[in-house]
This record gives C-alpha cells, structure tokens and sequence, in this order.
C-alpha cells in the first residue's frame, strides 16, 4: 500500500462509488428526486480513462526501459487480472439462469467478449463495458508496437485519430447501441494519449503538471453542473458527450499525478480498500442490488442503498481473496509475463 499512487484510488473508489450510486437509483424506481444521481453511471467513463492510463503506461515504460513491447507479455498479465474474476461471476451467473428459468439460452458471446454488440443485452448486462476493455487491450497493444516504428509525432497524431473517431462514428449514427466499442473507446485512447505525453514529451507533461490543478477543478465544476441541470432542466444544456468526459476525466489524471494527497489512515484505509475491490464490486454489485430489490424496496433510499453496498462489499471481498488476489500474485511467476530485452 506504502507505494500506491492515493489520488489514483481516491479516482477508482470514486468510479465505482459514481456507478453503484446510478444503479442503485436505476434499481430502486428512479424516483423524481433521485434521477439525476444517475449520472452517476458515467463512472464507467471514468474507469475508462484510468484503464487507458494505466495499460498506456505499462505499454510506453516497457518500452522505454527493453525498447521493445511484448504484446504477449502485455495480454497475458492483462487476462490475468481481468478474467478469472470475471469468468467466475459469469458461471455463477450462467448456473442462476440455468436453475431459476426455463428455455435458456447459452450465452456463448459473454464467453467471448462480443455481448456488447448484441441487442439489447439481457444478460449479466455490466459486463459491456468490460467487452470495451478487453476489445480495447486485444488493439491498443499491437497498435502501439506498431506505432513504435514511426516517430513520436506521428505515434501522437495516431492517437488523436482513435480518440476523434467514436465522436465521428456516433454523429454519422454508424452503431446499434452506444455499447458498442466502437462508439465508446474515447475515455481509453484518453489515457493511453496522457502515457504518450508523459513519455514522450516531458517539456509538455511539465507545463500540463503546472496547470494540473485549476484543470482539475474547473473540470470537477464543469462534471458536476451536469449533475446540477439534471435536477434543473435547461433546453440549451443536456448530457455531455463521451468526448467531453474523456477530457475531463483525463484532467483527473493529471490531478492525479501532480497531487500528493494523503488523508488521515482510516480514510487512506478506506480509499484502497474500495479502489482494490473496486473491480470486484463492479461484477457483484447488480446481484447484489437485485436481493435488496426483493428485501428493502419499500425502505427508505438510505437504507436500500446501504444494504446494498454492504452486501456488495462482502461478496467482492469472498471474491477478491479467492480469485482476484491469488491470481494476480502468481502472475510474476509466468514466463509469459516476464519482460524480454530486444
């Protein structure tokens, strides 16, 4: 914990938080006074641009440090950080329909992350956005290498390209739902661009460091007034696109690096046990928020959402300790995972 970056937790455990929130409203009615919180959904957004932080990252310090990037290597400690926990809630899930329901149907393409171009999604229907992320390692990482190639310039502009292209595809209507990767992998390419300019061009890092602060909070005003028109309605302002979240969102990040925030040690305490399980939480949590539509629907919100986080937090910690943590502690030990020097 003593190496953790704190600003980076505080962003995961306020990620999940933003999405437990909006399906929790969503789950018990979407009540007048309650439905702008769905806002909170676009924590998944938010999710997005630390993802891409984190994978550019890895993808631009590898090869500074062996010249090369070994998308084996890369995809494989990806898988197995991702998978085991996701593949464990899908069975369960799987072995719920097959027990409750009649003339179900094998939901092979939740197998294979591609559910999030079916329509509608019926099924464990989080998991979309986690079709994006792997849909998302499965490109960026050859693209990079790829890109390694050329020289920084055009590496930078091909990352511009791929962060414009859904704003495009969304305007000429070429989806079928905005699930769909496509349409959605501009908070990624977001934080893959920040690795980029952290690793390539530190004159400009610097001065985005200088200015990281004021970003950051005009950003946060800008994010929460959409909060605030969604309970008071105006004609001229509605939901912000993807692309715009991308930019705020990615000035989080740089927030993120600048800061050295630490809080007394409960709350440090509570900001990484939430960031850790915040992966976890996000599979468990719609089970979860299903029981309590059966037990507390007639409670007070506070309540509702109370026991569900609370139900929410200990699956994932069952979760977390079996799948999640041993898998992620034996990753070192995988040839595959180990770096080669070119």
């Amino acid at each position: 914990m003593q190496n953790r970056n704190i600003a980076l937790d505080l962003l995961r455990a306020l990620a999940i938080l933003m999405v437990f929130t909006g399906h929790s409203v969503l789950s018990y009615g979407s009540p007048s006074h309650l439905a702008p919180l769905g806002f909170g959904g676009t924590g998944v957004d938010l999710f997005f641009v630390l993802s891409g932080w984190l994978i550019g990252y890895q993808l631009f310090k590898e090869l500074g440090k062996f010249n090369n990037i070994d998308i084996k290597r890369f995809w494989v400690r990806r898988w197995m950080r991702t998978l085991p926990a996701y593949y464990a809630v899908l069975l369960f899930t799987v072995a719920q329909q097959y027990i409750t329901k009649d003339n179900v149907s094998f939901p092979i393409e939740h197998f294979f992350f591609i559910q999030n171009y079916e329509h509608p999604l019926t099924l464990f229907t989080v998991s979309w956005s986690l079709s994006v992320e792997e849909q998302f390692y499965l490109f960026i990482a050859p693209c990079i290498a790829l890109l390694t190639k050329t020289n920084k310039h055009i590496r930078t502009v091909v990352l511009i390209v791929l962060l414009l292209l859904p704003t495009l595809f969304r305007e000429l209507e070429l989806y079928n739902s905005l699930k769909e990767t496509h349409v959605r992998w501009d908070c990624c390419v977001m934080g893959v661009l920040l690795a980029n300019i952290y690793y390539s061009y530190p004159n400009v890092w610097q001065k985005l460091m200088r200015a990281a602060i004021p970003l950051a909070v005009v950003s946060l005003c800008i994010y929460l007034s959409f909060y605030y028109f969604r309970w008071f309605p105006n004609s001229l302002i509605t939901d912000p696109s993807k692309l715009l979240l991308a930019v705020l969102f990615g000035s989080f990040i740089l927030w993120a690096n600048k800061t050295h925030i630490s809080f007394y040690q409960p709350i440090n305490t509570a900001i990484y046990y939430v960031s850790t399980r915040s992966y976890a939480i996000y599979l468990l949590h719609p089970d979860a928020l299903a029981l309590c539509k059966k037990l507390f629907i007639n409670q007070h919100f506070s309540i509702y959402i109370l026991a569900a986080f609370i139900i929410s937090c200990l699956a994932s910690e069952v979760l977390y300790r079996v799948v999640e943590q041993p898998i992620m502690n034996m990753r070192s030990r995988f040839q595959a995972s180990q770096p080669r020097v070119a």
